[in-house]
């Protein structure tokens, strides 16, 4: 899916919030703005690889939701957000050249990443009666999610360089190598599917207008990888979100 779609998709998603918006007294629609930081990290299902600790990222944007009955609501929001982490090889990785066919063995080797998508999630918002000021929510739901930008910085330890003399001095070869990849789309995968749970609670101020916050828990079931079918992991994340409706 190239950038056009997404943008497509994120515009008739935010053509249909706004359309609500303007029907709100009808719909018993109500929308809002909302911003969250998160930590992300890997969960690697394969043994060649490993987590290395946690992010932070961010979100930001829209949020709607469609209450269908009393205590029961549709929520949808159109954000962008922002994850980022590291995992490194447990194993070596072997590259060989193609114009002079040495082949070069990498220990160490670890990504740091940062990957940015349009977000559109949609749940089941379950909230208690008000009590003074307050009331209590939770949600369940999912929250597709589609690949805009990806980059990485890649580290690792050149070990040796292998060529048919054993005696090459190059074979003792130790140096760190670095590199920046500006463009990292092309490995991995450019959608996420993950089940989102949440709870917080709202504050009413006057009217329609109320104050938001809660917790989020974000899992992917996808492969992140999508280049490399000897690695499996998927990413997951926790955010704190607050916001307010209108």
């Amino acid at each position: 899916m190239n950038l056009k779609r997404i943008s497509a998709v994120a515009f008739t998603a935010l053509f249909i919030l706004c359309s609500l918006a303007v029907n709100a007294q009808q719909q018993r629609f109500r929308i809002g703005m909302k911003g969250s930081l998160n930590m992300s990290w890997i969960a690697p299902s394969t043994k060649n690889i490993s987590r290395v600790g946690s992010s932070i990222g961010y979100s930001y944007g829209l949020m709607g939701d469609f209450n269908f009955q009393k205590y029961y609501s549709l929520s949808t929001e159109l954000v962008l957000t922002d994850i980022s982490g590291s995992f490194q090889y447990t194993n070596l990785l072997k590259f060989t050249d193609p114009e002079t066919q040495s082949t070069t063995s990498h220990d160490n080797v670890q990504y740091d990443y940062n990957m940015n998508y349009v977000q559109i999630p949609v749940s089941l918002k379950f909230k208690t009666k008000e009590f003074g000021y307050w009331t209590y929510w939770a949600q369940f739901g999912f929250a597709p999610s589609f690949l805009t930008k990806a980059t990485a910085d890649i580290t690792g330890k050149t070990i040796g360089t292998l060529f048919d003399d054993p005696t090459d001095i190059r074979v003792n070869k130790s140096a760190n190598d670095e590199f920046h990849f500006d463009n990292f789309k092309d490995e991995v995968f450019v959608l996420r599917f993950p089940l989102i749970i949440g709870a917080g609670i709202e504050y009413s101020l006057a009217g329609n207008t109320s104050l938001y916050t809660g917790i989020r828990f974000d899992n992917d079931f996808i492969d992140m990888l999508a280049a490399d079918k000897d690695v499996i992991a998927k990413t997951k994340f926790v955010s704190l979100n607050v916001g307010a409706f209108f």
